[in-house]
């Protein structure tokens, strides 16, 4: 039991998201840090995440968040939406474009403005976006990207995953990019890392099932 998990970007890629994570075995839940009330200009992604509520809300403080592009469009994982890191976290962008991967290719630095959008919980997971709608969160307009997005491809930086155990995830890294090393799949003997349709051979979305060699649990939806 010595395989290491890989999966998506660059082969160390395993973005936490609520709606495809489910633990079997996980410690207490790791309190968020506490942070000024009345933030001004570039704040860390963790401090921006404390802003969402069970509602969605608008930010009307002057602030900004700042990172490095760590997961698009490009295998077709997120659809319109991206997701950007720093040394504190990472969030899911919601945007309005198709082919995000080369308007906003992989370690792409980017700047958020994020004063007039709204930042809320979707499906356990924290979404900044456009004004909310029925759906929840809207996506941020192409042609609005100019006033809220400044994107600098020349200077790229590759993150570096944060190792972590499966019994360490907590609510906090949710939207993270994250490795856990030491990890097999259980109770796959025979299958691939991926069902295929029988008539197209195409694959399918698949779950298969992750332990590491304390017993602890994960699902992984490819």
């Amino acid at each position: 039991c010595a395989t290491k998990m890989i999966v998506l970007q660059q082969n160390k890629l395993l973005i936490i998201c609520a709606f495809v994570l489910q633990l079997c075995s996980c410690g207490d839940p790791t309190p968020m840090p506490e942070f000024d009330n009345s933030p001004y200009g570039i704040v860390s992604i963790a401090h921006l995440k404390t802003m969402a509520g069970s509602e969605p809300r608008t930010i009307t403080e002057d602030i900004s968040i700042e990172g490095y592009v760590v997961a698009n469009d490009l295998y077709g994982e997120y659809y319109k939406s991206i997701v950007i890191c720093d040394d504190s976290g990472g969030i899911e962008i919601s945007v309005d474009a198709h082919q995000t991967a080369k308007i906003f290719p992989y370690a792409a630095k980017v700047n958020i403005h994020c004063t007039s959008l709204s930042i809320g919980s979707y499906d356990g997971r924290i979404v900044l976006g456009a004004k909310s709608n029925e759906y929840g969160i809207g996506r941020i307009e192409e042609r609005d990207f100019a006033r809220f997005i400044s994107i600098d491809k020349l200077s790229p930086k590759a993150t570096e995953p944060t190792e972590i155990t499966i019994d360490a995830i907590s609510a906090k890294d949710i939207g993270n990019y994250v490795e856990i090393d030491d990890v097999s799949f259980s109770n796959a003997d025979g299958l691939k890392w991926c069902d295929t349709d029988p008539a197209t051979g195409e694959a399918k979305t698949t779950t298969r099932q992750l332990i590491d060699q304390k017993g602890n649990t994960i699902f992984v939806r490819t």
